[in-house]
């Protein structure tokens, strides 16, 4: 007996189309750094991350995980934050470095391929309920490719209002393609960072932390470039927190101590 090909309920399909909208965005990115609208660019990749931060938590609250889904958005990740960064960058300066900045694109561009590649191996791999594996190691392709675009959001501020010495520096190709090349190293290597998963809210907190999204929300739609750089600046600083907090976690779980940030707690 021919067996019916089974039917997929619509809202099924809703985390692949949040996943498609993401690499939309990021390739409408590359199209505005063709025609010089550094600005859309800019908010285009940001628009990109955001859907990206939401696909696998809807793909979850619907219960419509699948593998097709896991490797769209892999394929998502790699055009949204390492292709049109990566041809953005050098639209926007690093082609006047010659061969050198062509080269650091494609640095950049593999280092987030291979970031990527490895995120996958190592989910797959990964032991449940190990406290080590809430750290992602190295910097995520989105966070890599917002750093990326962090000199054309500080150009954007500083053009025009008598900064010209430093709108000079910060678009200098040569300083742009070794910001690249420390990104692409950063997200290939195992330094530790912070993750979502490690994210937990008191009861007490959760309007505060309400609010203070809110402010972040409010600051991206009226100020976003000052915003962008705010964020951009804090998570590069939060990196060498995030190195000391996994060494001591590292180091308590190996004297057999039990981390109170590994327990449930309402309040």
């Amino acid at each position: 007996m021919e067996r019916k090909p089974r039917k997929l309920a619509f809202h099924k399909l809703i985390p692949n189309m949040i996943t498609l909208t993401a690499m939309a965005a990021g390739m409408t990115a590359i199209r505005c750094g063709i025609s010089g609208k550094w600005d859309l660019a800019v908010i285009a990749i940001v628009a990109a991350a955001f859907l990206d931060a939401f696909d696998g938590a809807a793909a979850r609250l619907l219960k419509a995980q699948s593998k097709i889904g896991v490797e769209l958005d892999s394929l998502s990740d790699f055009v949204s934050f390492g292709v049109a960064p990566a041809l953005v960058m050098f639209l926007w300066s690093t082609q006047n470095a010659g061969r050198f900045g062509w080269i650091t694109a494609l640095i950049f561009m593999m280092g987030v391929a291979l970031r990527l590649a490895r995120f996958n191996v190592s989910k797959a791999e990964e032991i449940p309920d190990d406290p080590l594996s809430k750290y992602f190691t190295g910097i995520p392709s989105p966070a890599g490719g917002g750093l990326a675009l962090l000199p054309v959001v500080i150009s954007l501020q500083v053009d025009g209002k008598g900064n010209e010495y430093l709108a000079h520096w910060i678009s200098n190709p040569y300083i742009i393609g070794f910001w690249l090349i420390f990104l692409a190293v950063m997200m290939v290597s195992h330094v530790p960072t912070f993750s979502t998963k490690q994210i937990r809210v008191p009861q007490r907190l959760i309007f505060p932390a309400l609010g203070v999204f809110g402010l972040i929300i409010a600051g991206l739609f009226n100020e976003p470039w000052p915003t962008m750089t705010f964020l951009g600046i804090i998570y590069l600083v939060s990196i060498p927190f995030s190195v000391r907090h996994y060494e001591k976690k590292k180091k308590s779980l190996a004297e057999g101590i039990k981390d109170p940030d590994d327990l449930d707690h309402d309040e």
